[in-house]
């Protein structure tokens, strides 16, 4: 095998089976973006302080999301953010730690577990930066199974970097501080990167198979993630 190949493929999962995954994933993220016209925040009482109805603007392809983060201010945003990637560096490290893959599948998992490890740090000197207190760790929890079989792990890492690219893109346009804008679409970046690992590890051809990275209003991103322990308040 070349390295072009060990890249790409789909380290013995089966590529329909994989394919078909894909498909509900962007299925379930295409029906998270047709819930941008949710009214109000709805999370938390602290969060209650916007002055009107979010409504998503559309521009082109995009629905643009960041009004329904209006109100919540530049460190609920990141503790937020902060939350999101605890869930998937932890997430990544059990991964690591359950022994389903080994090579190339394995190095391309370390690599996602380390960057969301350094995004963790990150957010957390940020707000201890701007004075803002650090939330502690949600007590979070994961479906059974989910790292004893490659497949089922890949499947949900195909579903949490969407919401984690989502969050980033909805959330940016809303954060005051040009500093912190500019670090959160560096993660996003690095997020975006991380869905594409994961679509090659799944065999999905081509693996970037986006021309925009869909954005997600503030209540579409509370509802997925809190199955799994996390909250924004």
């Amino acid at each position: 095998m070349n390295g072009a190949e060990s890249r790409t493929s789909p380290v013995g999962i089966d590529q329909e089976r994989s394919r078909r995954d894909f498909l509900k994933t962007a299925a379930w993220a295409t029906a998270a973006i047709s819930a941008a016209g949710i009214g109000g925040f709805g999370v938390a009482t602290r969060f209650a302080n916007a002055d009107h109805e979010p409504v998503p603007e559309t521009v082109g392809p995009l629905t643009i999301n960041y009004d329904t983060y209006l109100g919540l201010g530049d460190a609920a945003i990141l503790s937020f953010a902060l939350q999101l990637e605890r869930l998937e560096g932890t997430f990544y490290a059990n991964g690591v730690d359950a022994g389903i893959f080994s090579g190339p599948a394995l190095a391309q998992i370390t690599a996602i577990r380390d960057a969301e490890m350094a995004h963790v740090d990150f957010l957390t000197a940020g707000l201890q930066g701007a004075g803002a207190p650090v939330p502690p760790a949600p007590n979070l929890t994961y479906p059974p199974g989910v790292f004893q079989d490659p497949a089922a792990f890949l499947n949900l890492a195909a579903t949490f970097e969407p919401v984690g690219i989502g969050a980033y893109g909805g959330a940016a346009a809303a954060l005051e501080s040009k500093e912190f804008l500019a670090s959160a679409l560096s993660i996003h970046n690095a997020e975006c990167q991380h869905r594409v690992g994961i679509n090659i590890l799944q065999g999905v051809q081509p693996p970037n198979d986006l021309l925009f990275e869909p954005t997600l209003p503030l209540q579409a991103v509370v509802d997925a993630v809190a199955p799994f322990g996390v909250t924004p308040g």
